[in-house]
């Protein structure tokens, strides 16, 4: 007699929800996975919340000075090499590898103690101290690695057409709670929906801990070979991320926390502009020499803790696998979590898994 397989709906069409989505299908290829999202890669006018539409998105790794950032270490050299597979093997995913770079006008503990050699963005990554004398006029500290950048709506959608290719179902609707996914698709005497994956970003505000970072970049025609970026004395940074397949480059940014307002504002373009002339000079010259296609203002779902990756039960045969919090971490860590939800669903799990 064949097993009933059960299936399993992924909330949210962001990088986290189509990451999750990815590795589920292909660990439970037998179940009818549906991703159910208020917005999609092909949105027209994607919102601010949509925050994987607006991302730079580069992977700048952060130095591992709390068990947090330890973990999410681990899970970004995970994603760091699935993302080198998948610009080797799928060029037209939108990933490509680059060089990244990094200023530092006031170096704390957390850099300082960092030697060439030492293992950065992932195992060989290259990574290497500059000399004081590669080091721009107020820079204190720097360094360099391979890393790399994103076209974020290319890469998306080509994570949903991949996901829908292979037998992927979604389903357009604004949910107002995760709990509320296990009812949506019940029709046609079909089997009960037991498992919701909910990579919303924000877990629908029920979450005390999260907080929303806004971010607001500028995306210029001209065309980078390399991502950088410099932390300047103040706290303020400013940072060049490419996007591969000709799409332009990302001038950033801003970290807003707790601000909400979702259209650009024009005295910060301004200002990044100006910032990137002066930080960036072998970039553009002056500011009028940018040919600005768009600003970006993306709302970033941040968890003060880290991003919630556990299972919730709801009721006695029904769970809830959280998957959300990233903040502007989202891509640099989708893989790793994705394998981590993979994880958490196989215990205790009726659906068979291909290992």
């Amino acid at each position: 007699m064949s097993r009933s397989i059960e299936p399993i709906i992924v909330i949210g069409a962001g990088v986290i929800g189509l990451s999750c989505a990815t590795v589920l299908q292909s660990r439970y290829p037998q179940a009818v996975i549906t991703i159910v999202a208020a917005e999609f890669p092909d949105s027209n006018v994607p919102s601010a919340d949509y925050a994987s539409a607006w991302a730079g998105a580069h992977y700048r790794p952060i130095p591992q000075s709390t068990a947090q950032l330890r973990d999410e270490a681990q899970l970004a050299f995970r994603t760091m090499e699935v993302m080198r597979n998948i610009a080797r093997n799928s060029p037209d995913a939108g990933v490509a590898t680059m060089q990244g770079i990094e200023y530092v006008e006031n170096p704390g503990d957390d850099v300082s103690g960092l030697r060439t050699g030492d293992v950065y963005a992932g195992p060989g990554d290259g990574f290497r101290i500059l000399e004081q004398s590669e080091l721009p006029v107020g820079a204190k500290w720097g360094c360099d690695y391979q890393t790399y950048a994103l076209n974020v709506h290319v890469y998306c959608q080509w994570l949903l057409d991949r996901f829908v290719a292979r037998g992927g179902k979604v389903f357009q609707y604004h949910l107002s709670r995760a709990s509320e996914a296990f009812d949506l698709l019940q029709r046609d005497g079909g089997p009960p929906i037991k498992t919701v994956v909910n990579c919303s970003g924000r877990n629908f505000d029920q979450d005390p801990k999260m907080k929303i970072i806004r971010g607001q970049t500028v995306l210029v025609k001209q065309q980078y070979c390399k991502t950088i970026t410099r932390q300047n004395r103040d706290g303020s940074w400013i940072f060049l991320i490419p996007r591969p397949r000709h799409g332009g480059t990302i001038v950033g940014g801003t970290k807003e926390i707790g601000d909400f307002y979702e259209k650009a504002r024009p005295e910060t373009r301004s200002k990044l502009l100006q910032m990137c002339v002066e930080a960036f000079p072998d970039f553009v010259g002056s500011v009028e020499e940018f040919e600005v296609i768009k600003d970006n203002v993306g709302r970033r779902p941040w968890r003060d803790g880290g991003v919630r990756t556990e299972v919730e039960a709801f009721g006695q045969d029904r769970r809830i696998v959280h998957s959300y919090g990233a903040g502007g971490r989202g891509y640099e860590l989708s893989w790793g979590i994705a394998e981590r939800v993979a994880q958490l669903m196989g215990r205790n799990s009726n659906i068979p898994a291909r290992l």
